[in-house]
């Protein structure tokens, strides 16, 4: 049944013209909590649907107002108020309203609901209305119009007792009813999907598209403030201002699907090359009809998405080859499968083992490596980048959830400077900021890979400082997170290796007025050649010999005329940073005790537990050999997982000049094959390419490696991280295809799942 006629309000639509509407006037000792639910199928969860259905429900359905025919504007808040009695009386509140900006239906619905009842139900809200208010009358004065609506505003988030400093406020005009059901849809809409871009701020507001970051164990707060005008439009003073203050709830908006009509993705396994371009060539004939691939063009894109499903159906994990097809719509689809033909028919891929790759992504490997060798490795610093992946979250948002709840997310990534409205914030980061931000990356993309797809490495290692960031993000460390602080007030990182360079002004016994001026460059030389010459340049360094190239660091006149000497040209790095330097070893007994940390006593043998870990279920989980080998470039074999032993290998590694070729070899001598770089940017992926074939060209044993980037700078981060996975699918390492499955059906939404109320910011 109807709640009410839409326009039949106080005072015939136009609200009390005090501040507060009166019905809420009464409760503002206590903050109201009203727990909205998106009716929508994607993000109403089967569960939710149920319990909804079985309540007492009242209906608020809008029209659009001719505003010819109304000489005074609608209040929104006096409806809300007329919600609330219901909720209060334990009625489920529905709003049905349309809105063009949405795919079909038109008619959106939200619901309302008592914040308590709601949990008793175990229904998870997407916010919560926790105030709300409006007024129209002004004193007069040239900003009395503004005043009126801040004072509205105000008055909102007192009754919601909230921050004004903590909160974001969104301005926009909101004529009728319909309007604010949108307006409301939107702001509910970005508290889930935690990102301020649905709220389609005009220019210079609310630019943020991203993720909405907020301050750990801190809701994210919205103030909608709606402006209905009134039909005397020269008199602003008459215009009614309308305030609703939302708070974030449990529940995380449903992903977007990662195949959509623009971007395709194909799996199709194999016992043998001749089943897969059966397959191909089934694909490559289909005709329009009825529940073909191509068919479905013109179609929405759920629908388009969906013709895939069967594809996926038909994907046998455990077959021995596979191949996968990638393209950004159908007809370049069927154009990846003619030329995955042409390849297949190839010599020296059919029976030589040589992988094939195209430019959008599809790729197969008659010799795939398989999971035995599979290694992540974690790059250095310098790594990260402006706005480097900002629309992750859109696809992962129970990650981005289940990360914020762990720590500190925003001060992870160092959210502030790599989204920051100018660009060149970023590229201006000190060492510390670029450690805590480059591992912070590393972090979040393991774990995107490790728990959304359920990849597990065998092996691990680090470019550099990418030790710290490998410890840090496979669950080695017991408060990785507490490093964040720790990095940001670090005399290491902010003074003797960069900064003021205090541990090279110590090692080159120079006054406190003496300049030094710092640069690093990379070479393409022989490292041999370039150890040749640095007793005549005490203040140059070799840094670090990676492939074909190597980095040499210290005094820039010295560097120069080191490069002049050795007939060679550097690109200049220009970074201040004394890491694999000699005067690093003045602050290794520094580093070593900063990264002995405490561990996780899952990792630990039971005799380096504490006596009160030896519980039954600890001892369990120890008495296994962690099943990932750490590999540092200080030593040669693996590290022993332990604090002492961590610390000592991160500092032996800072310290020292980095051989990262010799790494990779040592890595390859261990077992390592498929390298995976996981992180920011692709810069380690095409080192070690460089590397392996360098090293297979002086190696006897003929071991096949090959280099993965789950992220590259300038890329859509989707589709970077998809081919990732298709070639990781090609050389047969088991991983989960659900989150790309999943999306595919109706009403699934696997990373949308209601999270754990326990713990929740309120």
């Amino acid at each position: 049944m109807n709640l009410a006629n839409p326009l039949a309000t106080t005072n015939r639509g136009q609200a009390d013209s005090s501040i507060k509407d009166k019905a809420i006037a009464d409760k503002s000792a206590k903050p109201l909590r009203i727990a909205v639910l998106l009716g929508d199928a994607v993000n109403l969860d089967a569960h939710s649907a149920l319990k909804l259905a079985q309540l007492e429900s009242v209906q608020i359905c809008t029209l659009d107002v001719d505003l010819s025919t109304t000489h005074e504007p609608t209040s929104f808040t006096t409806l809300l108020s007329q919600a609330v009695t219901a909720i209060e009386q334990g009625k489920l509140v529905e709003l049905i309203f349309n809105d063009a900006n949405q795919p079909q239906p038109l008619t959106q619905s939200l619901y309302l609901l008592d914040g308590l009842s709601a949990a008793k139900l175990r229904l998870h809200a997407h916010a919560f209305i926790a105030g709300f208010a409006a007024g129209n009358e002004t004193t007069g004065g040239s900003n009395a119009v503004v005043e009126n609506a801040a004072a509205v505003a105000n008055a909102a988030l007192a009754a919601a007792k909230r921050n004004p400093a903590q909160t974001v406020q969104h301005r926009r005009v909101a004529n009728t009813l319909n309007e604010a059901f949108i307006a409301l849809r939107q702001g509910v809409t970005a508290i889930a999907a935690r990102t301020q871009a649905p709220l389609n701020g005009k220019e210079g507001e609310n630019q943020q598209t991203g993720y909405w970051f907020s301050g750990q164990h801190q809701a994210r707060v919205l103030c909608l403030n709606l402006v209905a005008k009134t039909s005397h439009q020269a008199d602003e003073s008459r215009n009614l201002n309308q305030s609703i203050v939302l708070t974030q709830g449990t529940q995380v908006i449903a992903p977007k699907a990662l195949v959509d009509e623009n971007r395709l993705f194909a799996p199709i396994s194999g016992d043998n090359i001749d089943s897969l371009i059966a397959q191909l060539l089934q694909l490559v004939t289909l005709e329009n009809g009825p529940g073909t691939l191509e068919n479905s063009a013109g179609f929405h894109a759920d629908f388009r998405a969906e013709q895939l499903k069967p594809w996926f159906e038909r994907y046998d994990a455990n077959a021995p080859l596979a191949l996968v097809l990638m393209a950004a719509s159908i007809d370049d689809l069927k154009l990846e499968a003619k030329a995955m033909l042409t390849a297949l028919e190839n010599d020296a891929i059919r029976h030589h083992g040589q992988h094939f790759k195209t430019p959008a992504g599809s790729c197969f490997t008659a010799k795939p490596l398989g999971d035995a060798g599979l290694t992540f490795v974690y790059p250095g610093v310098g790594t990260v980048y402006a706005n480097m992946f900002n629309n992750l979250h859109e696809y992962f948002p129970a990650l981005y959830h289940q990360l914020e709840r762990e720590g500190d997310l925003s001060a992870m990534l160092q959210s502030s400077l790599i989204y920051a409205a100018d660009v060149k914030t970023a590229a201006n980061m000190s060492l510390s900021q670029q450690a805590i931000s480059g591992v912070g990356a590393s972090y979040l993309f393991t774990k995107l890979l490790t728990q959304v797809f359920n990849i597990k490495p065998k092996m691990a290692l680090g470019y550099s400082m990418g030790e710290a960031a490998m410890w840090a993000s496979l669950d080695v460390w017991q408060t990785p997170h507490a490093m964040i602080n720790a990095t940001e007030n670090s005399d290491i990182f902010n003074h003797a290796i960069s900064g003021e360079l205090t541990a090279v002004r110590r090692a080159w016994q120079l006054a406190d007025d003496e300049a030094i001026v710092w640069n690093s460059f990379v070479v393409r030389a022989d490292s041999h050649e370039i150890k040749a010459l640095l007793p005549e340049f005490p203040r140059a360094y070799l840094a670090i010999t990676q492939g074909d190239t190597c980095v040499i660091a210290g005094c820039e006149t010295s560097c120069k005329a080191l490069l002049a000497t050795l007939g060679k040209r550097g690109i200049a790095a220009n970074r201040v940073t004394a890491m694999h330097t000699a005067p690093a070893m003045l602050v290794h007994g520094q580093v070593q005790d900063f990264y002995t940390q405490a561990l996780k006593p899952e990792v630990l043998k039971p005799e380096a537990l504490e006596p009160e870990a030896l519980e039954p279920e600890v001892l369990k989980a120890a008495a296994q050999d962690l099943p990932i080998r750490f590999i540092s470039a200080a030593q040669t074999a693996p590290v022993t997982v332990d604090s002492t032993s961590i610390g000592r290998a991160i500092a032996d590694t800072f310290c020292s000049p980095l051989d990262f070729s010799a790494l990779i070899q040592n890595a390859t001598e261990q077992g390592a094959r498929l390298f995976v770089e996981v992180g920011a940017d692709r810069q380690t992926s095409t080192l070690i390419d460089k590397i392996s074939h360098v090293h297979a060209g002086q190696s006897t044993a003929n071991e096949a490696t090959a280099a993965i980037a789950c992220n590259a700078k300038g890329a859509d981060a989707i589709t970077s991280l998809l081919k990732c996975l298709a070639q990781l699918i090609s050389h047969r390492v088991p991983l989960s295809l659900a989150p790309l499955i999943q999306p595919l059906s109706a009403n699934a939404a696997p990373l949308s799942s209601a999270v754990s109320q326990q713990g929740e910011p309120q």
